[in-house]
């Protein structure tokens, strides 16, 4: 992805009033992975048909505040890693702009330490613990997922779109779906975007620290 547009989302990202309840700690429970939705990289690690995706923390904050600076230069190097890799299988690139709000994880009760399903080989032996899953949170100007950001998912592998709902309580409802478009037997095309099916996009519930 060149422009924010490509992704239906707001040129000018900014961290509005909406955006700013998802400041804070947020526990990921665990959860199941299938490998069919892994990438091919992320597949060659897997042992078992279900990978079974262990509790860890993110936190969320304003990606221009100084004090997280060097968790931003670190979005920007995973992106700048991974682009080329993307423009070469004609995929969306991320925008190079970090802004808006952004999340890292903090801690992580996984076995596994490196971030081995990522997509560019360089960035395979960097540890999970303060490895960025989604930048660029902004409006969407949709009521139901009001809340969207560019993304990665550790566990599969796959650049993706997070969408999120306004948060309920100390609870999050969010979902990811790969930033491109799959192509599915019988269905089709299924468009990746926070519209998406349960087919493409995965559900998960965050619980406030």
């Amino acid at each position: 992805m060149l422009v924010l547009a490509a992704l239906g989302l707001p040129a000018a990202p900014s961290a509005a009033d909406d955006a700013s309840a998802l400041l804070g700690n947020w526990r990921v429970p665990p959860y199941e992975q299938q490998r069919m939705r892994m990438s091919d990289q992320c597949q060659r690690s897997a042992d078992t048909d279900v990978q079974n995706v262990a509790e860890s923390e993110v936190e969320v904050f304003s990606c221009d505040d100084p004090k997280f600076a060097a968790d931003k230069a670190r979005i920007l190097e995973f992106v700048r890693a991974v682009n080329p890799i993307y423009r070469a299988e004609g995929h969306r690139q991320y925008s190079e702009t970090i802004t808006g709000l952004c999340a890292t994880v903090r801690a992580s009760q996984s076995e596994r330490t490196q971030d081995v399903c990522n997509p560019s080989q360089k960035l395979r032996s960097g540890p999970i613990v303060g490895l960025p899953v989604i930048w660029n949170i902004r409006k969407t100007g949709d009521p139901e997922w009001p809340l969207a950001g560019d993304s990665y998912s550790p566990s599969s592998g796959f650049g993706a779109i997070s969408c999120f709902k306004k948060p309920s309580g100390n609870k999050l409802l969010t979902k990811g779906c790969r930033r491109w478009t799959v192509e599915l037997p019988i269905i089709g095309s299924e468009p990746c975007d926070c519209g998406c099916s349960m087919i493409v996009c995965d559900q998960y519930v965050w619980e406030r620290k």
